[in-house]
């Protein structure tokens, strides 16, 4: 078969919705193992303080910084070469990878093998959002791409609460290393079904039917780059969207502790207001923002970036009610109000990043950028907030964390104008 009837037909299958779909479903599966693989130490830590005599500090370098630390460092090489590699492969191999390497934490038998296999998952997780968010706007086109991509954010809360409820079960029944002997295997199941029946897409090809002219350049790369030189509003939303991520880590990782300090709630009734706040509007969220950036485009194509810009600036005033109230109900109100509207943000800025703006030769390589500096809040972003509860206080950060967010919503309101990216020819 020629190359070019294999791309007619890989086109065809990707113009069936049926298709389409069933592809996003294996991805958001992928990205539930990724998500479900992450959060899994959260669960164990006390068990595995307790076998290995941790103290809080080693703890810590167990279930957040060394995974984030190794994730961060290995994510832009990993965006790197998934711009020049067929990417099903690149992420079927990835995936099996990091499964096989969450199963050997439970054969570990020191503290010290137990961080180098959560370092090395954490290398090997670094290929999914270069390779999977690119894919997805292959797949879709402009006018759905909001909604899929709120549909596969909705995998990272559900593999958080598979890790919680069916790792913390397994674990106190079985043991903790039983535990990561199960937390591999789906992963292993979705590697076959994503290398078996997943298609590979051509890169931008869902695009090229609305914009058939596409510029061949041997110097695609560097064309790329100046691109961005030369729209500095496409930096100052990429600036937006990365502040608002990290803040929102920051903000996330002390909840709980803010309602106990400052609202005398037991650690049960935090854990149930954080599990109806991060949980619910952790799933819902993404979902709605989407389905509105998408039947919102259809009328003025900023309403993406403006969807981000107001629940930006709502999240800042639902916040302010949050933190100075005297009422703990009002204050759970305010909670989750705020972290409704500030969650849903990522499915129609990407939507319009992965397209609209990013040049196709270096987009993986540009989400690698972009979750890189993700990890690295999520593995600093604690600490910073604990030295900002010891420096100024019990809600400092939750004030600084919702300011900041209200201000990058703001920044991404009135300095971005959506500039369409050059359609460079592909890598092949």
């Amino acid at each position: 078969m020629t190359a070019v009837s294999a791309e007619a037909q890989d086109r065809g299958r990707y113009s069936r919705p049926a298709y389409r779909w069933y592809v996003l479903f294996v991805l958001t599966m992928l990205y539930a193992c990724h998500s479900m693989d992450r959060a899994l130490p959260n669960i164990l830590v006390e068990p595995v303080r307790n076998e290995f005599h941790l103290n809080d500090g080693q703890l810590g370098l167990f279930t957040g910084l060394t995974y984030g630390l190794a994730f961060s460092v290995a994510v832009l090489p990993a965006g790197w070469i998934a711009d020049r590699v067929r990417r099903r492969s690149f992420l079927a191999l990835a995936l099996l990878f990091w499964s096989v390497l969450t199963t050997a934490g439970g054969w570990t038998r020191n503290y010290l093998q137990l961080l180098l296999t959560r370092a090395a998952v954490g290398v090997a997780e670094s290929a999914a959002a270069p390779i999977v968010l690119p894919m997805v706007s292959d797949v879709f086109p402009r006018t759905r791409r909001a909604f899929a991509m709120g549909a596969l954010y909705m995998a990272v809360p559900l593999g958080a609460l598979v890790a919680s409820s069916v790792g913390g079960y397994v674990a106190a029944g079985y043991g903790w290393r039983t535990a990561f002997f199960v937390a591999g295997l789906p992963g292993l199941l979705i590697a076959i079904l994503l290398i078996t029946t997943v298609q590979e897409p051509k890169r931008g090809v869902v695009d090229e039917a609305s914009s058939p002219q596409v510029l061949k350049t041997p110097n695609r790369y560097t064309a790329s780059f100046v691109h961005f030189w030369r729209n500095p509003g496409l930096l100052w939303l990429m600036l937006g969207g990365l502040i608002m991520a990290v803040l929102n880590i920051i903000m996330n990782a002390w909840m709980s502790s803010f309602f106990i300090r400052v609202h005398g709630l037991s650690v049960t009734q935090a854990g149930l207001v954080l599990g109806l706040g991060a949980g619910l509007c952790g799933i819902f969220s993404p979902l709605i923002y989407g389905w509105l950036a998408d039947r919102l485009s259809l009328r003025d194509p900023r309403w993406s970036l403006w969807l981000v810009a107001i629940g930006g600036l709502l999240s800042l005033a639902f916040s302010q009610l949050q933190l100075f109230t005297p009422s703990a109900t009002i204050a759970i109100v305010g909670f989750i109000a705020a972290d409704f509207v500030r969650t849903g943000y990522s499915p129609p800025l990407y939507a319009v990043l992965m397209r609209e703006n990013f040049p196709l030769p270096i987009m993986g390589t540009m989400v690698g950028a972009g979750s890189m500096a993700s990890s690295l809040g999520m593995a600093l972003g604690p600490l910073a907030g604990g030295l900002l509860f010891d420096t100024y206080g019990s809600y400092a950060w939750l004030y600084i964390g919702s300011f900041g967010i209200g201000l990058c919503a703001a920044l991404i309101m009135l300095t971005f104008r959506p500039t369409p990216a050059p359609q460079l020819a592909a890598a092949a």
